[in-house]
Order: C-alpha cells, then sequence, then structure tokens
C-alpha cells in the first residue's frame, strides 16, 4: 500500500474527457463556460495497492468485466426455468443490488411451486400470474420477496438478504392485517396466497413448529367466507387444494398432531377419488388416534377397559382401510422401488435398503402422507397394546406387539426411501441427476414424513442418523431451517439420556 499523486490534477469533468484543465478552484474555466457545475478535483493524497505481479494484476483486470457480465446476466434474469442451478450459490456473492429481488421471486417461483399437469394439480401454480394480474396488491409481491430472500439467505448466509427478508415478511404482516378488515379482499386470491406463502416463509425460517400452524385456522375460516361469498376464481380449487392439504396432513402424527372432525367440511374441493378417500381416511385416523390417546392417558383405575378396546378395535379397523386403499389404488398411482447400489458394503450396513420413485413430488408427497397416516395408527396401537391392564383383554394375535412394531418400522423405512427423489438425487427413472439440484418444494413436503418418522421410538442406529443427516442436508441444502427442530429435539433428548446414564 502506497500514496502519490494522481497523473493529472485537473476537475474530474477534464479528466473523464481527457481535456486539459486550467484548474482553477473552485470552478475550472471550462466548467464556467460550459455552464455546469465544476465536479471538484482529486484528492493529492490517495491511497492505492500497488500489485507486485504486474502480470496477474493485467490478468485479473481482464478477467473483471466477464466475471461483471456474468453475474448481472444471471441476476437479471426473470425466467423461473433459468433458475434450475440456483443452489449452486458462488455466482450470487456479490454486492447487494435491486437485481436480488428478481433473483428471489424467480428462485420462490422455480423452488417452491409446481405446475399443474394432467398427472398432479401442482402446487401454486399459479402464482407467476397472479403476480402479474395483480399489480395492484403489493403485499403478495413481498410476501414472495420475505419467502424466496429467506430461502436465499439459509443458502449463501448473506446477511443482507436475511435482514431483506423480515423486512418484506413485516410489510406483508401489516398490509394483510388491514386487507382482513375487508371480508371481500381478505377472501380473494391474492390474499389468501400471501398467508399460505407467509407459512412457507415461517417454515423456511424456522420460526414456527413442525406440528403447529398459526395461520391453519385463520386460512380455513377465509376458505368458508369465501365460498359463502361466492368469490370462487378459476384458482379457487387449487387454492383450497393446498389450505386444506395442509389441514389434512397437520392432524397426522408428530408430538403435537392438530386433530381435525369427522364432519370437516371438504365438499368445495374437487380432487381424485383416491385421494378424496385418502383425506376421508386421515380425519378418521385423526379422530380414533386422539380418542384412544385421550382414554390411555387417565390413570390406570379410571380406565374402561370395554371402552378402551372398542376405540382400539376402530383405530385397527381404520388402519386396514388404509392398507385396503393402497391395495385398490390404479396401477397408475402406485410406485416403482429400486434397490439401493451396495458399493460392497457390508450387508446390513445400507440404509435405506431401496428406494422409491414416482411420477412427480404432489404424488411423492401423496404417498409420505399415506405413510404418515399408517405410522401415526401403529405407533398408538403399539402403545396400547403395551399396557398391562390390556394385555389379558386384547387378542395378542391380531394385536401382537412384535408383528405392530415391525410394521411401525416397515413404514418408517418408507418414508426414509422418498429421500433420493423427493431431494432431487434421482429422476423418476432412479436415473442420477448430475449438475442440477432438485426443487425445494420436494424438500418441503419430505420434512413433514421424516418429522413423523423421527417421533418414533426406539428407532435403529441407522434408521436415525439416516433422518439426522438428511434434516441437514434439507436444512442447509435446500435452506428450510425448519428441518433442525426434529434434529435438535433428538440431540438434546440423546444428551439428557447420557446424563442420566
Amino acid at each position: 500500500m502506497a500514496t502519490r499523486t494522481p497523473y493529472s490534477l485537473g476537475c474530474h469533468a477534464c479528466r473523464r474527457m481527457k481535456v486539459k484543465c486550467d484548474e482553477k478552484k473552485p470552478q475550472c474555466g471550462r466548467c464556467a463556460k460550459a455552464r455546469r457545475l465544476c465536479p471538484g478535483y482529486p484528492d493529492t493524497k490517495q491511497v492505492i495497492f500497488r500489485s507486485v505481479n504486474e502480470g496477474l494484476a493485467s490478468k485479473g483486470k481482464a478477467a473483471r468485466p466477464l466475471r461483471t457480465r456474468t453475474h448481472n446476466t444471471s441476476a437479471a434474469s426473470d425466467h423461473a426455468g433459468d433458475l434450475a442451478s440456483d443452489s449452486c450459490i458462488p455466482q450470487l456473492l456479490a454486492q447487494p443490488s435491486e437485481a436480488w429481488d428478481t433473483r428471489a421471486i424467480s428462485h420462490f417461483l422455480y423452488h417452491y411451486t409446481s405446475s399443474a399437469t394432467k398427472d398432479s394439480s401442482g402446487y401454486l401454480g399459479f402464482l407467476s400470474d397472479l403476480l402479474s394480474n395483480s399489480p395492484s396488491v403489493p403485499y403478495l409481491k413481498s410476501a414472495v420477496l420475505a419467502a424466496g430472500s429467506a430461502s436465499l439467505a439459509n443458502i449463501t448466509g448473506l446477511v443482507y438478504l436475511q435482514i431483506t427478508a423480515e423486512k418484506h415478511y413485516g410489510e406483508t404482516l401489516r398490509c394483510i392485517s388491514s386487507a382482513l378488515k375487508n371480508p371481500l379482499e381478505a377472501s380473494s386470491d391474492a390474499t389468501l396466497v400471501a398467508i399460505i406463502i407467509l407459512q412457507m416463509y415461517e417454515v423456511i425460517v424456522g420460526i414456527t413448529r413442525v406440528s403447529c400452524d398459526p395461520h391453519q385456522k385463520g386460512l380455513v375460516e377465509l376458505s368458508r367466507i369465501r365460498g359463502n361469498a361466492r368469490l370462487g376464481t378459476r384458482n379457487d380449487n387449487a387454492l383450497l387444494q393446498v389450505i386444506h392439504g395442509r389441514v389434512h396432513t397437520n392432524a397426522i402424527g408428530g408430538l403435537c398432531p392438530s386433530p381435525i372432525n369427522m364432519d370437516y367440511d371438504v365438499k368445495r374441493v374437487d380432487i381424485a377419488l383416491h385421494e378424496a378417500e385418502l383425506w376421508r381416511l386421515m380425519r378418521k385416523t385423526s379422530q380414533c388416534c386422539v380418542a384412544t390417546w385421550t382414554m390411555i392417558s387417565v390413570p390406570s383405575y379410571e380406565i374402561s377397559s370395554n371402552e378402551v378396546i372398542k376405540s382400539i378395535d376402530n383405530l385397527y379397523s381404520t388402519y386396514h382401510g388404509l392398507l385396503n386403499w393402497r391395495k385398490t389404488l390404479p396401477s397408475i398411482w402406485s410406485y416403482q422401488s429400486c434397490e439401493m447400489p451396495s458399493r460392497d458394503a457390508q450387508p446390513g450396513t445400507i440404509y435405506p435398503e431401496k428406494y422409491h420413485l414416482f411420477k412427480n413430488i404432489h404424488h411423492g408427497a401423496m404417498w409420505i402422507s399415506f405413510w404418515c397416516t399408517v405410522v401415526y395408527a401403529l405407533q398408538v396401537l403399539v402403545h396400547a397394546s403395551s399396557l398391562p391392564i390390556l394385555e389379558q383383554c386384547l387378542n395378542q394375535d391380531q394385536y401382537s406387539i412384535q408383528d405392530l412394531q415391525r410394521r411401525l418400522y416397515s413404514a418408517v423405512d418408507d418414508i426414509c426411501a422418498c429421500v433420493p427423489y423427493m431431494l432431487g438425487d434421482v429422476d423418476r427413472l432412479g436415473l442420477p441427476v448430475v449438475g442440477k439440484d432438485g426443487k425445494a418444494l420436494g424438500a418441503y413436503f419430505l420434512l413433514r414424513g421424516l418429522y413423523v418418522a423421527s417421533c418414533v421410538e426406539e428407532l435403529t442406529d441407522l434408521q436415525r442418523e439416516y433422518m439426522m443427516t438428511t434434516f441437514l442436508r434439507i436444512a442447509h441444502g435446500k435452506g428450510i431451517k425448519l428441518a433442525l427442530r426434529p434434529r435438535n429435539r433428538w440431540l438434546n433428548r440423546q444428551q439428557r439420556d447420557e446424563m442420566v446414564r
């Protein structure tokens, strides 16, 4: 580092035009003649950095414009398809600029939405058109900016993006609070979608609970207002599928599921028959599990054996209904399984031993919901069957604890077998995906399944280790920080157990 006198002491305007300056102060002659404000003179004590290797310095100067052009081109791109390599983030490490807003929106549209197809209803696939058609609704765009910036912040670690996400999140909350005062605006497409995106933001930054959604009841109520006011639009059914699908998912498994009643109103949701039947079974399982848990949670001397056995029988019947649903499902909606490559490992050390392939992310999410429901039902059955007061009353051939546990761990294996496809490690044909990361939407759906599976007691070391590693991948690779909560919960529990021992 050194100081030197600039090559020219003329004003900045004359130096830029490369003409001689008379250096009069405060206004040089050329600037006075041109009737413009003289920009001033350079500091004679200017500090510069001198390179000890002129060859490397010249190469660096030659390469810098190319890197700048490459960054600006990619950052300015607003096409969702061009963002397939967004997870390869090193090119994002540049100075903050307005281009980050464009990139955050594109990142969210690519990673957290999917268009509807003949085999899938998609997930917020209409969001791009809604953003274009609703320029007068600023909180919809700010919600997308909050979620997209938060995801990029988690992946890149840039504090600027984190602050930007928090700013847009607060702005969206304030605007939605005002919108809710008007029933027509409160039940509009833009408002409902903005609240759904806020749900996703809170999952991305990890400020909510895995099993608790603060916006769930509000969305359900707004959807009812929407129906009563007959505000149906071409996006109406897709919105209702997202809202009610999340309600059903949160009601299944975990430490504190949100139970739903059997009379839950889903008549306005137009979905395929097999999905409608799965939703019905999820509601029934939720009701039976809550009823059974309530009975067996009271002191043993207050338990009525006959009532508990009746509740267990209802739950077991519902569980068989799930198995029958799987058997009667059309082959087109089934999945494929492939053996995991052994890589010369010892038998019993590869986990999972197989991985499942699906037609698309929505198809995989449906099966994850199914296995979560199976895990929930079997968890309650195993716990109820192990109570000493009921051992003599239950049919041990039907309620064998060993058999129920074997089925439970098999369902956990099935959830773990979804990881390669849902995280984009393999495509629908089972071929490895190279040079392109999968959408974060697959990890978003997978997270619920892994959380439900991680709540099962007495898992094997291979199962637990695999899930803990996958939680880290989802948190840091896909930018969804909520994945750290179930992982930290298990680590804290393990630490307490070691202290006790």
